[in-house]
């Protein structure tokens, strides 16, 4: 006579398998009450990833979920902060009167301007102040055509200076962009004595002497 199944016992090997299976891993649907969605982000995608990759286990895959958000949140932060900076990088800019020397609203402004007939127009004006910001807009422009700066528009006067190229040249243009800059931020007078030395070192400058 056969005996009763006892059915109570139970295969260890075949349950253990079922446990290692996240398929059958009913406990990770049920979360706390005070469970943050950043917690509930991070589950969810350890179990897609556990369902990928069966050999990793609850934790490692909570740690690679976890550093893998982080460091997809930098990246979108860096980008972000990217784009705004090419967009607008003047918002960077610890003082944006001294980055911004040139009220240009844009770099077709600066290339497009007729400097010639501005500066001869603020002339007829008895403008200095704003001839001699012209002819320093001038120079940079010049500067520009032949490759011996880079112009942006929210660069300093004191990086052209360093930039400038060939290095000969450099000398009469800090002496131009002192001359400058005094005018621009230090009340210093602009006069016709003033503007006409100012010509003089951009002739200088521009003939590559």
């Amino acid at each position: 006579m056969a005996l009763p199944t006892d059915t109570l016992t139970y295969d260890l090997d075949k349950i253990a398998r079922y446990q290692a299976n996240p398929r059958y891993d009913y406990n990770s649907q049920l979360l706390p009450n005070d469970t943050s969605w950043w917690d509930a982000l991070v589950r969810q995608l350890s179990r897609l990833l556990r369902r990928l990759f069966r050999q990793v286990d609850i934790e490692a895959a909570d740690s690679i979920v976890t550093w893998a958000l982080v460091i997809l949140f930098i990246l979108l932060v860096a980008a972000l902060i990217f784009f705004i900076w090419k967009k607008k990088p003047r918002l960077f800019m610890h003082d944006k009167q001294v980055k911004m020397p040139y009220d240009l609203t844009s770099e077709e402004e600066f290339y497009e301007t007729p400097f010639d007939r501005a500066i001869a127009q603020a002339i007829a004006q008895a403008d200095y102040r704003a001839a001699i910001r012209l002819l320093y807009l001038q120079t940079l422009r010049g500067a520009a055509d032949r490759e011996w700066i880079n112009f942006q528009i929210y660069k300093t006067p004191t990086e052209y200076a360093l930039e400038l190229r060939p290095q000969s040249l450099r000398p009469p243009f800090r002496n131009l962009t002192n001359d400058f800059l005094r005018v621009r931020y230090g009340n210093y007078r602009a006069t016709p004595e003033l503007f006409d030395r100012m010509r003089l070192l951009q002739q200088q400058i521009l003939k590559g002497a």
